[in-house]
Protein backbone atom coordinates (compact mmCIF):
# COMPACT_ATOMS: atom_id res chain seq x y z
CA UNK A 1 0.00 0.00 0.00
CA UNK A 2 0.96 3.49 -0.65
CA UNK A 3 0.39 5.72 2.24
CA UNK A 4 2.11 9.63 2.22
CA UNK A 5 1.37 11.95 5.33
CA UNK A 6 -0.49 14.65 3.72
CA UNK A 7 -3.60 12.17 2.98
CA UNK A 8 -2.94 10.70 6.31
CA UNK A 9 -3.20 14.04 8.03
CA UNK A 10 -6.59 14.64 6.93
CA UNK A 11 -7.47 11.13 7.90
CA UNK A 12 -8.42 9.61 4.02
CA UNK A 13 -8.28 6.21 3.30
CA UNK A 14 -4.73 6.29 1.34
CA UNK A 15 -4.27 3.44 -1.64
CA UNK A 16 -5.79 1.70 -4.15
CA UNK A 17 -6.66 -1.84 -2.44
CA UNK A 18 -5.70 -5.31 -4.20
CA UNK A 19 -8.70 -7.45 -4.67
CA UNK A 20 -8.92 -10.92 -5.63
CA UNK A 21 -11.88 -13.51 -5.21
CA UNK A 22 -12.06 -17.02 -5.68
CA UNK A 23 -11.59 -17.35 -9.59
CA UNK A 24 -10.35 -14.76 -11.86
CA UNK A 25 -10.47 -11.12 -10.43
CA UNK A 26 -7.56 -9.11 -8.85
CA UNK A 27 -7.23 -5.67 -8.01
CA UNK A 28 -5.12 -2.87 -6.53
CA UNK A 29 -3.82 -3.50 -3.74
CA UNK A 30 -3.57 -2.28 -4.31
CA UNK A 31 -4.19 -3.76 -4.49
CA UNK A 32 -2.85 -4.02 -2.97
CA UNK A 33 -1.40 -6.30 -2.86
CA UNK A 34 -3.24 -6.98 -0.19
CA UNK A 35 -6.78 -12.75 -0.28
CA UNK A 36 -9.12 -16.37 1.82
CA UNK A 37 -10.81 -19.66 3.75
CA UNK A 38 -13.58 -21.61 3.31
CA UNK A 39 -15.80 -25.02 3.59
CA UNK A 40 -16.36 -25.00 6.97
CA UNK A 41 -17.35 -21.17 7.55
CA UNK A 42 -19.66 -21.31 4.51
CA UNK A 43 -23.48 -20.90 5.78
CA UNK A 44 -25.22 -24.40 6.18
CA UNK A 45 -22.91 -26.01 6.99
CA UNK A 46 -22.73 -28.03 9.62
CA UNK A 47 -19.69 -27.43 11.74
CA UNK A 48 -19.84 -23.68 13.65
CA UNK A 49 -19.59 -21.05 10.89
CA UNK A 50 -15.79 -20.17 11.49
CA UNK A 51 -12.29 -19.24 9.55
CA UNK A 52 -11.10 -21.95 7.59
CA UNK A 53 -11.54 -25.24 5.09
CA UNK A 54 -10.28 -27.53 2.22
CA UNK A 55 -8.53 -24.14 1.25
CA UNK A 56 -9.65 -24.92 -2.53
CA UNK A 57 -10.01 -21.20 -3.11
CA UNK A 58 -8.10 -19.73 -6.00
CA UNK A 59 -6.04 -16.50 -6.61
CA UNK A 60 -7.05 -14.05 -9.60
CA UNK A 61 -6.12 -15.90 -12.58
CA UNK A 62 -4.88 -19.10 -11.33
CA UNK A 63 -7.85 -20.71 -13.43
CA UNK A 64 -7.18 -19.02 -16.92
CA UNK A 65 -4.59 -17.37 -18.17
CA UNK A 66 -5.60 -13.83 -18.60
CA UNK A 67 -5.82 -12.19 -22.43
CA UNK A 68 -5.01 -8.63 -21.65
CA UNK A 69 -4.11 -6.94 -18.56
CA UNK A 70 -5.23 -3.45 -17.46
CA UNK A 71 -2.14 -1.79 -15.82
CA UNK A 72 -2.97 1.25 -13.50
CA UNK A 73 -0.65 3.72 -11.79
CA UNK A 74 -0.50 7.03 -10.14
CA UNK A 75 1.46 9.69 -10.26
CA UNK A 76 2.18 12.41 -7.53
CA UNK A 77 3.38 15.95 -8.13
CA UNK A 78 5.35 17.77 -5.67
CA UNK A 79 2.46 19.53 -4.15
CA UNK A 80 1.36 16.16 -3.11
CA UNK A 81 -1.33 16.18 -6.03
CA UNK A 82 -2.05 12.52 -7.57
CA UNK A 83 -3.68 11.21 -11.32
CA UNK A 84 -4.97 7.78 -11.93
CA UNK A 85 -4.38 5.97 -14.99
CA UNK A 86 -5.44 3.20 -16.47
CA UNK A 87 -4.43 1.23 -20.10
CA UNK A 88 -4.83 -1.81 -21.88
CA UNK A 89 -1.97 -3.92 -22.41
CA UNK A 90 -1.58 -7.32 -23.85
CA UNK A 91 2.41 -8.09 -23.17
CA UNK A 92 4.40 -7.56 -19.76
CA UNK A 93 7.01 -6.32 -21.50
CA UNK A 94 9.13 -2.61 -22.33
CA UNK A 95 7.99 0.64 -20.89
CA UNK A 96 4.74 1.58 -20.65
CA UNK A 97 4.19 5.82 -20.14
CA UNK A 98 0.57 7.08 -19.88
CA UNK A 99 -0.07 8.31 -23.23
CA UNK A 100 -2.67 5.51 -24.01
CA UNK A 101 -4.33 5.35 -20.49
CA UNK A 102 -7.72 7.05 -19.89
CA UNK A 103 -6.99 8.89 -16.49
CA UNK A 104 -8.83 10.44 -13.46
CA UNK A 105 -8.16 13.28 -10.85
CA UNK A 106 -7.34 11.64 -7.57
CA UNK A 107 -5.99 7.91 -5.97
CA UNK A 108 -8.94 6.13 -7.99
CA UNK A 109 -9.45 2.60 -7.30
CA UNK A 110 -9.84 -0.16 -9.93
CA UNK A 111 -11.38 -3.84 -10.23
CA UNK A 112 -11.49 -6.35 -13.20
CA UNK A 113 -13.87 -8.98 -14.06
CA UNK A 114 -14.09 -10.91 -17.31
CA UNK A 115 -13.39 -8.00 -19.95
CA UNK A 116 -15.11 -5.53 -17.50
CA UNK A 117 -13.00 -2.69 -15.86
CA UNK A 118 -14.35 -0.76 -13.00
CA UNK A 119 -12.89 2.47 -12.41
CA UNK A 120 -13.69 3.60 -8.83
CA UNK A 121 -12.99 7.57 -8.47
CA UNK A 122 -11.81 9.53 -5.93
CA UNK A 123 -13.15 12.80 -6.55
CA UNK A 124 -16.96 11.27 -6.52
CA UNK A 125 -17.98 8.08 -4.94
CA UNK A 126 -18.48 6.38 -8.20
CA UNK A 127 -18.10 3.16 -10.04
CA UNK A 128 -17.84 3.56 -13.86
CA UNK A 129 -18.05 0.50 -15.46
CA UNK A 130 -16.30 -0.33 -19.17
CA UNK A 131 -16.00 -2.95 -21.17
CA UNK A 132 -12.44 -3.13 -22.72
CA UNK A 133 -13.81 -5.48 -25.56
CA UNK A 134 -11.52 -4.95 -28.66
CA UNK A 135 -8.93 -3.62 -26.61
CA UNK A 136 -10.34 -0.34 -25.77
CA UNK A 137 -12.48 1.32 -22.94
CA UNK A 138 -15.82 1.73 -23.90
CA UNK A 139 -18.33 3.10 -20.75
CA UNK A 140 -20.76 0.62 -20.04
CA UNK A 141 -22.21 1.35 -16.67
CA UNK A 142 -22.41 3.92 -13.53
CA UNK A 143 -23.10 3.63 -10.06
CA UNK A 144 -22.95 6.21 -7.18
CA UNK A 145 -23.03 5.83 -3.33
CA UNK A 146 -23.44 9.33 -2.54
CA UNK A 147 -26.06 7.87 -0.69
CA UNK A 148 -24.37 6.43 1.75
CA UNK A 149 -22.38 10.22 2.57
CA UNK A 150 -19.55 9.55 0.80
CA UNK A 151 -17.30 12.04 -1.77
CA UNK A 152 -14.81 9.47 -3.06
CA UNK A 153 -14.74 5.59 -2.99
CA UNK A 154 -13.40 3.94 -0.58
CA UNK A 155 -10.56 1.27 -1.12
CA UNK A 156 -11.71 -2.20 0.22
CA UNK A 157 -13.41 -3.14 -2.98
CA UNK A 158 -13.62 -7.04 -3.95
CA UNK A 159 -16.06 -8.92 -6.60
CA UNK A 160 -17.15 -12.15 -5.76
CA UNK A 161 -18.41 -13.43 -8.70
CA UNK A 162 -20.34 -11.96 -11.89
CA UNK A 163 -23.54 -10.69 -9.24
CA UNK A 164 -21.73 -10.01 -6.55
CA UNK A 165 -19.29 -7.32 -5.44
CA UNK A 166 -18.50 -5.70 -1.85
CA UNK A 167 -17.32 -2.35 -1.22
CA UNK A 168 -16.82 -1.55 2.48
CA UNK A 169 -16.99 2.26 4.00
CA UNK A 170 -14.55 2.41 6.78
CA UNK A 171 -15.92 5.87 7.69
CA UNK A 172 -19.51 4.49 7.67
CA UNK A 173 -18.77 1.33 9.15
CA UNK A 174 -20.63 -0.53 6.46
CA UNK A 175 -20.33 -3.08 3.82
CA UNK A 176 -22.16 -2.47 0.64
CA UNK A 177 -23.19 -5.49 -1.48
CA UNK A 178 -23.81 -4.55 -5.08
CA UNK A 179 -24.30 -6.22 -8.13
CA UNK A 180 -21.74 -5.85 -11.11
CA UNK A 181 -23.71 -6.83 -13.74
CA UNK A 182 -26.83 -4.56 -13.31
CA UNK A 183 -24.12 -2.01 -11.48
CA UNK A 184 -27.33 -1.73 -8.77
CA UNK A 185 -26.86 -1.99 -5.14
CA UNK A 186 -28.53 -5.17 -3.37
CA UNK A 187 -28.16 -4.66 0.67
CA UNK A 188 -25.72 -3.59 3.02
CA UNK A 189 -24.04 -5.33 6.24
CA UNK A 190 -23.75 -3.39 9.54
CA UNK A 191 -19.89 -3.23 10.93
CA UNK A 192 -20.52 -1.22 13.57
CA UNK A 193 -18.47 -3.55 15.39
CA UNK A 194 -15.28 -2.14 13.93
CA UNK A 195 -16.21 1.52 15.33
CA UNK A 196 -13.19 2.46 17.48
CA UNK A 197 -13.33 5.69 19.54
CA UNK A 198 -10.73 8.45 18.61
CA UNK A 199 -9.62 5.92 15.70
CA UNK A 200 -10.35 5.61 12.27
CA UNK A 201 -11.04 2.25 10.85
CA UNK A 202 -8.60 0.84 7.54
CA UNK A 203 -9.73 -2.07 6.01
CA UNK A 204 -8.22 -2.16 2.83
CA UNK A 205 -6.90 -5.85 1.54
CA UNK A 206 -10.38 -7.50 1.11
CA UNK A 207 -10.55 -10.93 -0.39
CA UNK A 208 -13.37 -13.08 -1.50
CA UNK A 209 -13.13 -17.33 -1.20
CA UNK A 210 -16.01 -19.26 -1.61
CA UNK A 211 -18.44 -16.72 -1.89
CA UNK A 212 -17.65 -15.45 1.71
CA UNK A 213 -15.79 -12.22 2.30
CA UNK A 214 -12.92 -11.33 4.85
CA UNK A 215 -12.38 -8.18 6.32
CA UNK A 216 -8.95 -7.19 7.91
CA UNK A 217 -9.23 -4.27 10.62
CA UNK A 218 -6.85 -1.45 11.57
CA UNK A 219 -7.56 1.49 13.45
CA UNK A 220 -5.43 5.22 13.19
CA UNK A 221 -4.98 8.12 14.88
CA UNK A 222 -3.18 9.76 12.83
CA UNK A 223 -3.27 13.43 14.46
CA UNK A 224 -2.54 11.71 17.81
CA UNK A 225 0.12 9.53 16.49
CA UNK A 226 -1.88 6.42 17.42
CA UNK A 227 -1.76 2.74 15.58
CA UNK A 228 -4.09 0.42 18.16
CA UNK A 229 -2.17 -2.85 18.82
CA UNK A 230 -4.80 -5.09 17.76
CA UNK A 231 -5.82 -7.59 15.09
CA UNK A 232 -8.55 -8.01 13.85
CA UNK A 233 -10.73 -10.10 11.04
CA UNK A 234 -14.35 -10.13 10.09
CA UNK A 235 -16.02 -12.75 7.94
CA UNK A 236 -18.84 -11.72 6.20
CA UNK A 237 -21.43 -13.45 3.76
CA UNK A 238 -22.70 -11.07 1.19
CA UNK A 239 -25.63 -13.57 -0.38
CA UNK A 240 -27.20 -13.59 3.61
CA UNK A 241 -25.83 -10.11 4.01
CA UNK A 242 -24.41 -11.20 7.38
CA UNK A 243 -21.32 -10.97 10.08
CA UNK A 244 -20.49 -14.86 10.04
CA UNK A 245 -17.50 -14.22 12.50
CA UNK A 246 -15.07 -12.12 14.15
CA UNK A 247 -11.58 -12.63 15.42
CA UNK A 248 -9.52 -10.00 17.41
CA UNK A 249 -6.36 -10.49 19.09
CA UNK A 250 -3.88 -7.88 20.76
CA UNK A 251 -0.62 -9.48 20.67
CA UNK A 252 0.55 -7.41 17.91
CA UNK A 253 -1.03 -4.46 15.47
CA UNK A 254 -2.61 -3.64 12.62
CA UNK A 255 -2.76 -7.05 10.58
CA UNK A 256 -3.58 -6.73 6.30
CA UNK A 257 -4.71 -9.34 4.14
CA UNK A 258 -5.30 -12.88 5.16
CA UNK A 259 -3.70 -15.98 2.99
CA UNK A 260 -3.93 -19.49 3.75
CA UNK A 261 -2.30 -23.00 3.23
CA UNK A 262 -3.90 -26.26 1.57
CA UNK A 263 -5.24 -27.31 4.99
CA UNK A 264 -7.33 -24.28 5.41
CA UNK A 265 -5.46 -22.30 7.97
CA UNK A 266 -5.76 -18.84 7.73
CA UNK A 267 -2.66 -16.47 8.57
CA UNK A 268 -2.77 -13.03 9.45
CA UNK A 269 0.46 -10.79 10.18
CA UNK A 270 1.21 -7.65 11.62
CA UNK A 271 3.13 -4.79 9.89
CA UNK A 272 2.01 -1.72 12.56
CA UNK A 273 0.43 0.33 9.58
CA UNK A 274 3.92 0.62 8.24
CA UNK A 275 5.91 0.20 11.16
CA UNK A 276 4.37 3.67 12.74
CA UNK A 277 3.29 1.86 15.87
CA UNK A 278 6.48 1.09 16.35
CA UNK A 279 7.58 4.49 15.80
CA UNK A 280 4.85 6.65 17.71
CA UNK A 281 6.06 4.49 20.80
CA UNK A 282 9.12 4.84 20.54
CA UNK A 283 8.28 8.87 20.15
CA UNK A 284 6.71 8.47 23.16
CA UNK A 285 9.27 6.24 25.23
CA UNK A 286 6.52 3.41 25.59
CA UNK A 287 7.62 -0.35 24.89
CA UNK A 288 8.15 -0.98 21.17
CA UNK A 289 6.04 -4.12 20.05
CA UNK A 290 7.53 -5.94 16.98
CA UNK A 291 5.09 -7.23 14.12
CA UNK A 292 4.17 -10.67 14.63
CA UNK A 293 1.83 -13.77 12.67
CA UNK A 294 -0.82 -15.10 13.89
CA UNK A 295 -3.40 -17.85 12.58
CA UNK A 296 -7.25 -18.89 12.93
CA UNK A 297 -7.32 -22.98 12.46
CA UNK A 298 -10.32 -24.31 9.78
CA UNK A 299 -13.17 -24.18 11.37
CA UNK A 300 -12.66 -22.08 14.21
CA UNK A 301 -13.12 -18.04 14.99
CA UNK A 302 -10.83 -16.93 17.18
CA UNK A 303 -6.78 -16.84 16.38
CA UNK A 304 -4.88 -19.83 18.22
CA UNK A 305 -3.88 -18.75 21.10
CA UNK A 306 -0.44 -21.59 20.88
CA UNK A 307 0.34 -19.76 17.34
CA UNK A 308 2.58 -16.94 17.36
CA UNK A 309 5.42 -15.59 15.94
CA UNK A 310 7.25 -12.27 16.47
CA UNK A 311 8.73 -11.44 12.47
CA UNK A 312 12.24 -10.59 13.16
CA UNK A 313 13.00 -14.31 14.40
CA UNK A 314 11.94 -15.44 11.39
CA UNK A 315 13.87 -12.85 9.58
CA UNK A 316 17.16 -12.57 11.26
CA UNK A 317 16.05 -9.39 13.27
CA UNK A 318 14.32 -7.75 10.27
CA UNK A 319 10.89 -6.27 10.82
CA UNK A 320 8.05 -5.67 8.69
CA UNK A 321 7.07 -2.55 6.85
CA UNK A 322 3.95 -3.86 4.54
CA UNK A 323 1.10 -6.26 4.96
CA UNK A 324 1.46 -10.05 4.02
CA UNK A 325 0.05 -10.82 0.72
CA UNK A 326 0.20 -14.00 -1.71
CA UNK A 327 0.58 -14.98 -5.26
CA UNK A 328 -1.85 -17.82 -4.89
CA UNK A 329 -4.81 -17.33 -2.11
CA UNK A 330 -4.26 -20.98 -0.51
CA UNK A 331 -0.38 -22.12 -1.33
CA UNK A 332 0.87 -21.29 1.84
CA UNK A 333 3.04 -18.83 0.82
CA UNK A 334 3.46 -14.63 1.88
CA UNK A 335 5.20 -12.54 0.71
CA UNK A 336 6.11 -9.15 2.15
CA UNK A 337 8.44 -6.41 2.39
CA UNK A 338 10.95 -5.59 5.16
CA UNK A 339 12.46 -3.20 6.91
CA UNK A 340 16.30 -2.46 7.04
CA UNK A 341 16.71 -0.16 9.91
CA UNK A 342 20.65 0.47 8.79
CA UNK A 343 19.32 2.53 5.81
CA UNK A 344 17.45 4.41 7.26
CA UNK A 345 19.53 7.86 8.09
CA UNK A 346 18.92 8.93 11.75
CA UNK A 347 18.12 12.07 10.85
CA UNK A 348 15.15 11.28 9.26
CA UNK A 349 12.17 12.73 11.24
CA UNK A 350 10.06 8.76 11.30
CA UNK A 351 7.21 10.81 13.18
CA UNK A 352 6.44 12.53 9.91
CA UNK A 353 7.17 9.32 8.09
CA UNK A 354 10.54 10.38 6.44
CA UNK A 355 11.51 6.70 6.39
CA UNK A 356 8.77 5.62 3.92
CA UNK A 357 10.45 7.51 1.08
CA UNK A 358 13.73 6.03 1.98
CA UNK A 359 14.49 3.21 -0.81
CA UNK A 360 15.41 0.79 2.30
CA UNK A 361 12.84 -2.26 1.75
CA UNK A 362 13.18 -5.60 0.06
CA UNK A 363 10.90 -8.10 -0.13
CA UNK A 364 10.64 -11.53 1.99
CA UNK A 365 9.04 -14.30 0.97
CA UNK A 366 7.56 -16.15 4.25
CA UNK A 367 6.40 -20.14 4.04
CA UNK A 368 3.56 -20.32 6.20
CA UNK A 369 3.08 -23.64 8.37
CA UNK A 370 3.58 -25.03 11.77
CA UNK A 371 6.72 -23.56 11.55
CA UNK A 372 7.17 -20.86 9.46
CA UNK A 373 10.13 -19.51 7.53
CA UNK A 374 11.26 -16.50 6.38
CA UNK A 375 14.21 -15.83 3.70
CA UNK A 376 14.64 -12.71 1.35
CA UNK A 377 13.18 -13.21 -2.25
CA UNK A 378 16.35 -13.76 -4.47
CA UNK A 379 16.21 -10.52 -7.11
CA UNK A 380 14.82 -8.42 -4.93
CA UNK A 381 16.13 -4.77 -4.71
CA UNK A 382 15.92 -1.80 -2.17
CA UNK A 383 13.09 -0.14 -2.73
CA UNK A 384 10.50 2.98 -1.22
CA UNK A 385 7.03 1.83 0.37
CA UNK A 386 5.05 2.01 -3.08
CA UNK A 387 1.64 0.82 -3.86
CA UNK A 388 0.87 -2.75 -2.94
CA UNK A 389 2.11 -5.64 -5.49
CA UNK A 390 -0.40 -7.07 -7.47
CA UNK A 391 -1.54 -10.96 -7.74
CA UNK A 392 -2.14 -12.33 -11.37
CA UNK A 393 -2.12 -16.47 -12.26
CA UNK A 394 0.19 -17.33 -9.73
CA UNK A 395 2.51 -15.06 -9.96
CA UNK A 396 3.10 -11.75 -7.64
CA UNK A 397 4.17 -8.64 -9.48
CA UNK A 398 6.00 -6.45 -7.36
CA UNK A 399 6.82 -2.76 -8.46
CA UNK A 400 10.28 -1.42 -6.92
CA UNK A 401 10.94 2.40 -7.38
CA UNK A 402 13.78 4.50 -5.89
CA UNK A 403 11.28 7.67 -5.63
CA UNK A 404 8.03 7.38 -7.32
CA UNK A 405 8.69 9.38 -10.67
CA UNK A 406 8.78 5.52 -12.42
CA UNK A 407 8.87 1.71 -11.45
CA UNK A 408 10.18 -1.31 -11.90
CA UNK A 409 7.64 -4.27 -12.29
CA UNK A 410 9.18 -7.80 -11.16
CA UNK A 411 7.39 -11.11 -11.53
CA UNK A 412 8.03 -13.82 -8.47
CA UNK A 413 7.42 -16.81 -8.72
CA UNK A 414 6.57 -18.31 -5.19
CA UNK A 415 7.62 -21.65 -6.16
CA UNK A 416 11.57 -20.59 -6.79
CA UNK A 417 10.77 -17.69 -4.91
CA UNK A 418 13.12 -15.21 -7.63
CA UNK A 419 12.22 -12.13 -8.89
CA UNK A 420 12.47 -11.47 -12.80
CA UNK A 421 12.22 -7.71 -13.97
CA UNK A 422 9.25 -7.59 -16.35
CA UNK A 423 8.50 -4.29 -17.41
CA UNK A 424 9.05 -0.39 -16.29
CA UNK A 425 6.79 2.19 -16.17
CA UNK A 426 5.91 6.19 -15.35
CA UNK A 427 4.74 6.84 -11.85
CA UNK A 428 3.65 4.75 -9.44
CA UNK A 429 2.77 1.61 -10.16
CA UNK A 430 -0.83 0.81 -8.98
CA UNK A 431 -2.06 -2.76 -10.29
CA UNK A 432 -2.04 -5.26 -12.61
CA UNK A 433 -5.25 -6.78 -13.29
CA UNK A 434 -6.34 -9.65 -15.78
CA UNK A 435 -8.94 -9.75 -18.60
CA UNK A 436 -9.84 -12.96 -19.72
CA UNK A 437 -12.46 -12.31 -22.51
Amino acid sequence: MFYKRPLLIIGVGIVGCSSQDSTEVVGLAATPAPETPGSEAMPGAEAEPGVGGDGSGSMAGDDETPARFVLASITIDADGNRVSYAQIVDDLSGDFDNSRAIEAPGNATFLTRGSDFFYGLAESPTWVRYSTEGGSFTETGRLSFANFGLTFMDFSNVIVDDDTAVSVLTAQAVAVVWNPTTMSVEGTIDLSHLVRDGYSLEAWTVVAHDGLVYVPGRWADWEGGRILQRMSLTVIDPATLTVVSVAEDDRCGAGGQVTFDSRGYAYMMGDGRNQMMQVFSASRGETVVPNCLLRIAPGSTDFEEDYFFEIPELTGGLDSMTEMQSATLSDGIGFALMEYPDRISPDLDQVNFEHWDTPAYKMWRIELGDTPTAEVVEGANFSVVGFSPASVAGKLYNPESADGSASSVYEIDPATNTATPRFTMAGYFAGLLPLTE
